[in-house]
């Protein structure tokens, strides 16, 4: 039970397996979307496309790609179990005087042979740079179609087919991973009793690969690969526990909003007339006195004339509804930012509001009533969006008599 909530946390229940592939000077795309139901993996859709900005139209940006590199730029060469090499000295034994800082190199097992795959890592990196500005989430990657060994044990097939051409498995001698321009014919596979198309073969095995991590396989980018998986991990763990938390919040006020109801609505009827009246009241006093207050003032500064702003912005202030709350307030702002050597630019007798509501029918009223205003010339709504069903974020530019 412990396994299936960490996977579920760290992996999901959706995964995309994307192979780059081509065929001739043309680099194409497959993506296969796999779902696991009921401890089952399905393959819910799969798509083929030429252009890599079209998977935006194919895949959800939560789900981990499971990316497989499979072009021309990719080199494999085959080795037999009689090699006393591993690791690097196997790859240096078939690529002599290959610079390691400059390519990436797998190493996968079919049958008695190895096969050892390289590519550079700018090729690879590039497609890897180009998902994450798309926003995708990235499972990991493999070379060729080194994936295979992930289903080989599943099939009796003497080969299998994939979007590239024929892979060999059981006759030694003849057994290679080169890639073919012959188109493939139509093929599927049963594995562990899923149906599985030839082009869907690769994308299926990079899938396994993300899901089991078979450690026969080797290669230079393992720390690559993990720091991948560990990101969407982090990613997608963060992303849970903050829907949770909020979920669990809004389940925690409905339940207490509940509770009280129930509890004391009847008691709340009686007494709400009576509360209302007292509340309308301490706020009419409270608004009487701020008036007389902002009056005094006025009065106070009205025979100046450099106090006409301050009587502007006070009377704004009487007129703002209780269910509008100013966030910024500016007066002949900026109409560029202040450079050297350049004057400096207002926007004279403006006055910018900027704030948010809860109310539509109030700001409606609000505006209507500015209009009437005899030291306002115009008033312009120069932004209204909705933050949420209840709140909305406000700007409005208010044109005053020159001082």
């Amino acid at each position: 039970m412990l396994d299936i909530v960490r996977t579920y946390f760290t992996k999901g229940n959706a995964f995309y397996g994307l192979e780059v592939y081509q065929i001739g000077n043309n680099v194409k795309f497959h993506l296969l979307e796999v779902v696991k139901k009921k401890g089952e993996l399905v393959i819910v859709n799969s798509q083929s496309f030429e252009e890599l900005q079209l998977l935006v139209d194919f895949a959800k940006p939560s789900a981990p790609i499971c990316l497989i590199y499979n072009t021309d730029s990719v080199i494999t060469k085959q080795t037999g179990a009689e090699s006393n090499f591993e690791d690097k000295g196997a790859v240096e034994q078939l690529f002599p005087g290959l610079n390691f800082e400059n390519f990436f190199y797998q190493i996968s097992n079919l049958g008695d042979l190895s096969y050892i795959s390289v590519v550079k890592k700018q090729d690879v990196e590039t497609y890897l740079v180009r998902l994450k500005e798309m926003r995708f989430k990235i499972g990991g990657f493999s070379l060729g179609a080194s994936s295979l060994s992930r289903i080989a044990n599943y099939l009796n097939n003497d080969f299998i087919l994939t979007n590239r051409g024929k892979v060999v498995l059981n006759n030694i001698s003849d057994t290679n991973l080169s890639a073919s321009t012959e188109k493939s014919s139509s093929s599927s596979y049963d594995i562990n009793g899923l149906n599985v198309k030839h082009t869907e073969v690769l994308a299926f095995s990079g899938i396994l690969d993300f899901l089991t991590r078979n450690v026969k396989d080797t290669s230079n980018f393992v720390d690559v690969v993990e720091s991948l998986q560990n990101e969407f991990a982090n990613s997608r763990t963060f992303g849970i526990l903050l829907h949770s938390s909020l979920v669990f919040i809004l389940l925690l006020l409905l339940s207490n909003f509940f509770l009280f109801n129930f509890y004391f609505d009847g008691v709340q009827l009686s007494k709400e007339n009576l509360a209302f009246e007292n509340e309308n009241k301490k706020s009419l006093t409270v608004i009487r006195d701020r008036v007389a207050e902002k009056e005094k003032k006025v009065d106070a500064v009205s025979s100046l004339s450099n106090s006409r702003t301050s009587f502007y912005l006070d009377r704004l202030g009487i007129t703002i509804p209780k269910s509008i709350l100013l966030t910024e307030l500016l007066y002949q702002p900026l109409t560029k930012s202040i450079r050297e050597s350049k004057p400096i630019l207002l926007d004279e007798n403006t006055i910018f509001i900027m704030g948010t509501c809860v109310n539509s029918e109030d700001f409606s009223s609000w505006i209507t009533h500015l209009e009437t205003i005899e030291w306002i010339e115009s008033v312009e709504t120069m932004d209204y969006d909705y933050k949420n069903k209840n709140t909305s974020n406000f700007k409005i530019k208010i044109s005053v008599a020159k001082l």
